[in-house]
């Protein structure tokens, strides 16, 4: 019997080294949403942080029709004293759209308590933004391996909300879902984003160790 044991391990661990590629990229994939539709009065928010990422998605989609406005949530500067050193996400949106020729005005929505902190918190300052501008179709635009915990974080506080929201992944030159494990980056964000998801399936607050991507 324990013969029978060892040798269905063995196997296993055999299949699991010479299928190890389809494997890592299927654990990937799950963390991954990507579900847009095209209606009226849709607005497309870029969560910040990765604006090299995330700007560039939401000019395409709004170049295609997917949304009429486009908008930017207000992140909490982590040292106020020197941060207007730092060009603001208005900024730097405008100076990518410029870049890429693609015209386009962005909006940066007020924050409820002076600058998001967590993606809980831009749910929240969007909720109170979308409910004030009569928006019912958000997409909100992330980096690909955050947009199932943003999703859920953000129907989490528009559940008793009738505005439909949708994520939209954003793709970076460094890695993806078919090679993450092969940089740093990939393996820092895809190895910490499952701890990441459970947490949020557990509360709507902020927790020290959760930031803003």
């Amino acid at each position: 019997m324990k013969r029978k044991v060892v040798i269905s391990v063995v196997i296993i661990l055999i299949l699991l080294v010479s299928q190890y590629k389809s494997v890592l990229t299927g654990y990937a994939r799950f963390f991954i949403v990507d579900d847009i539709t095209v209606s009226k009065n849709t607005s497309i928010v870029v969560l910040s942080g990765g604006q090299l990422t995330r700007i560039p998605k939401a000019l395409e989609l709004y170049q295609a029709g997917y949304g009429e406005r486009l908008l930017l949530t207000t992140l909490k500067p982590l040292n106020a004293k020197v941060a207007h050193l730092v060009p603001t996400n208005e900024q730097i949106a405008e100076d990518i759209s410029k870049e890429l020729a693609i015209p386009a005005t962005f909006e940066s929505v007020p924050s409820l308590k002076g600058g998001a902190t967590s993606t809980f918190d831009e749910a929240r300052d969007l909720l109170a933004f979308c409910i004030k501008e009569n928006i019912k179709h958000l997409i909100i635009v992330t980096d690909a391996f955050h947009t199932r915990r943003a999703l859920y974080a953000f129907k989490k506080i528009f559940q008793d909300s009738s505005i439909n929201i949708e994520a939209a992944a954003a793709p970076n030159d460094v890695y993806s879902a078919e090679d993450w494990w092969r940089s740093d980056s990939g393996i820092a964000v895809y190895l910490l984003e499952p701890i990441k998801l459970v947490v949020y399936l557990l509360t709507d607050q902020n927790v020290s160790f959760i930031k803003n991507n």
